[in-house]
């Protein structure tokens, strides 16, 4: 089954009033060339089930509902078929798409399953840095415009704002072809991404500049794996060590990855902020408790809610039944995190009012 090419500002458009707003939200800001009090996003992971546990952790982000949503990679599941695209995504996330959420995605290990890479050097940051054969249906993620890939590449950057200097730029990684333990290209690490990525960094002026990606470069170890799938999952070495150079000299605040079917939060890593959100919909995994290195997590299906202003990066993890599991927040430069009150939630769209105190230092 292969799917239309819609556009992004087609599907907007055609979604309704509420996406009106939000456009005109984007004229003002266009308009005074002022950078946003806030923005609000929401990441997961490993959702793409098309099943009730999918539509629980939903539920939770349209309770909440942020300006962005980005998809953490494998998005459907389990091979990435085109014919599961409007099941298993659209028709999931449609609720979020009419009150105006934006969604952005990155390629998981499943949405690529049956997919070949292809031993040309440069890569491609397009459709063809894949082999298309049978299976092989990344063409149609990546143009399919509700999915939100920018100009159909694999990899990119999101703005939150038309000004000079934004609140906040997103940089979106296709780790299947970076140096992990699945590869698509075991032969060649894709230097091109990593060279974009260098680039694209160096050239922004966004106050808080994120990554997303599937695969993560810090996590604890996963295990009791649903018949043992996800037993001995542990971090990616490899494209850590290949993402090292590039964030050690460029300022990144934080890094949000999924692969792991759990939550964790890192104590900070040369002063970046690693999460791993992969409760989106998929059965969770146990994890290895790590003193010194984790921070805080656990196994349990969640969405992981971000408020950023000028002066505060604030988290919330809360999971498919409606409670807190993890709040925190930290301003530029702090090298440990303060926790938030137990149960604190993100604010819904009615709340207004200053965001709530702090309590204590986190790891």
């Amino acid at each position: 089954m292969r799917l239309p090419l819609i556009s992004p500002r087609t599907t907007r458009r055609s979604l309704g009033a509420g996406v009106a707003l939000l456009a005109l939200s984007g004229l003002l800001v266009m308009r005074t060339g002022a950078q946003e009090a806030e923005v609000r996003m929401a990441f997961i992971g490993d959702g793409g089930t098309g099943d009730s546990n999918q539509a629980a952790v939903r539920d939770q982000i349209l309770r909440f509902l942020p300006r962005y949503l980005f998809l953490l990679g494998d998005n459907i599941y389990s091979d990435g078929r085109a014919a599961y695209i409007r099941p298993r995504f659209y028709d999931v996330y449609q609720p979020l798409l009419l009150r105006g959420v934006v969604i952005h995605s990155t390629l998981g290990n499943h949405d690529v399953q049956d997919c070949l890479g292809v031993d040309a050097d440069p890569l491609p940051a397009t459709t063809d840095a894949y082999r298309h054969g049978a299976g092989c249906d990344v063409g149609e993620h990546l143009g399919y415009g509700p999915f939100g890939y920018q100009g159909g590449r694999r990899y990119y950057s999101v703005v939150s704002g038309p000004g000079p200097s934004p609140l906040v730029e997103i940089f979106v990684l296709d780790s299947n072809t970076l140096a992990g333990t699945q590869s698509k290209n075991p032969r060649r690490a894709d230097s091109a991404q990593v060279e974009w990525l260098d680039r694209a960094l160096g050239a922004s002026r966004a106050r808080w500049k994120l990554l997303a990606m599937h695969h993560p470069p810090h996590s604890p170890t996963a295990k009791n794996g649903f018949m043992g799938f996800g037993d001995g999952r542990v971090p990616e070495v490899a494209i850590k060590n290949q993402l090292d150079p590039v964030l050690s000299r460029h300022p990144v605040d934080a890094v949000f990855a999924a692969h792991n079917h759990f939550y964790a939060r890192m104590m900070p890593q040369a002063g970046i902020r690693y999460f791993v959100s992969g409760g989106g919909g998929r059965r969770v995994y146990g994890f290895q408790p790590a003193p010194g290195y984790l921070a805080g997590g656990g196994a349990y299906l969640h969405m992981l809610y971000v408020r950023l202003t000028r002066d505060r990066f604030e988290y919330f993890v809360v999971d498919s039944k409606g409670r807190s599991r993890d709040a925190g927040w930290f301003a530029k430069g702090d090298k440990t995190d303060r926790l938030l009150p137990a149960g604190s939630l993100p604010p819904t769209p009615a709340q207004a009012g200053p965001p709530p105190a702090s309590t204590q230092a986190a790891p």
